[in-house]
């Protein structure tokens, strides 16, 4: 699995060099700026990112733990392969976990937050009718983000991650048809709204998982069509 390279996001803007450093190397590699397998030089990131080689090294092991990079020695270091495997445990978990998430959020939802919600859906419509993919992942991210917000924070920051190494596969191997993409992932964003406004949770926790589900596949369809996503199916049929 390999993923199309581009130029490496700029424009850093925090005032710690750790946190500068991170965000930027997290985004390129979410967006396929540094491709799966790059070796990464700390001496030309530290250089094209300008930070200090010391925050830089904290910036790396970050994300190593957050699993974006691996580190292969004291001083080498590798953008994290993709794998099968790996996109089908994670969607998995995602499956399990937002599904649950959202089962705990629906009640506790306020009429300001799924107002917000609206919001977010219309400005999804409104990017997707331009076919600016990346424009839309912004607010896409935040919708995804707000079904869960209500359940807690740390069922939040635990999905915030996994919702991170799924855009990277998306970002990676779907090339959307802006027509295909408005009217069939818009419509699972509305009909998981839908069930939220009708304090359905039962019925929300059902169209999430599907909807994460259908887009896994339809990722692995493009990656690896022969791959058998046993763990993806799994987390749907418990959520069926």
């Amino acid at each position: 699995m390999t993923a199309q390279p581009a130029g490496l996001a700029d424009g850093l803007t925090h005032p710690d060099e750790v946190s500068r450093a991170h965000h930027a190397l997290r985004r390129a590699i979410m967006h396929g700026e540094l491709r799966a397998g790059d070796p990464l030089s700390q001496v030309e990131l530290a250089r094209r990112l300008g930070v200090s080689r010391g925050p830089l090294r904290e910036a790396l092991r970050i994300l190593q733990r957050e699993g974006f990079v691996r580190q292969e020695s004291q001083h080498r270091a590798r953008v994290a392969e993709f794998s099968d495997e790996d996109l089908d445990e994670l969607y998995a978990m995602r499956i399990s976990l937002e599904a649950l998430a959202i089962g705990i959020a629906v009640p506790r939802m306020t009429e300001e937050h799924i107002a917000g919600l609206d919001a977010l859906l219309l400005e999804m419509d409104e990017k997707a009718r331009t076919g600016d993919v990346e424009q839309w992942e912004c607010p896409h991210e935040r919708f995804h983000r707000a079904l869960v917000h209500p359940a807690g924070p740390r069922l939040e920051r635990e999905l915030s991650l996994l919702s991170d190494h799924a855009t990277r596969y998306r970002m990676a191997f779907v090339t959307w048809n802006p027509l295909e993409w408005q009217a069939d992932t818009g419509t699972q964003h509305h009909t998981i709204a839908e069930a939220v406004k009708a304090r359905d949770a039962a019925a929300a926790s059902r169209a999430l998982a599907a909807h994460l589900a259908r887009t896994a596949l339809v990722v692995l369809s493009i990656a690896s069509p022969a791959y058998e996503p046993v763990r993806i199916r799994r987390a749907l049929a418990d959520h069926a």
